[in-house]
């Protein structure tokens, strides 16, 4: 399952647990990893694969943030990106 997907189906219960068991917060799982503004650190990456029980893959996660990377044609609100 892709990551943004997974996100955005979680209930706020839910997201809030899954932030907290995989050591952020709702507020940067919504804010700089929905997004892909930050690509998560390596341990950061791992709680998010694990307490995702099984639904998101580490080659998931990793392209979700190669989706977003430098080169995207559009940013989250569908406007071109600057330089």
């Amino acid at each position: 399952m892709e990551f943004r997907a997974f996100i955005l189906e979680l209930n706020d219960v839910e997201l809030e647990k899954y932030a907290k068991d995989s050591g952020t917060t709702t507020g940067y799982l919504k804010t700089h990893l929905l997004y892909g503004y930050k690509e998560p650190r390596r341990a950061l990456r791992k709680a998010l694969v694990k307490n995702s029980n099984g639904k998101v893959s580490e080659l998931e996660l990793m392209r979700h943030f190669a989706s977003y990377s430098e080169g995207n044609i559009n940013n989250q609100n569908s406007n071109a990106t600057t330089i």
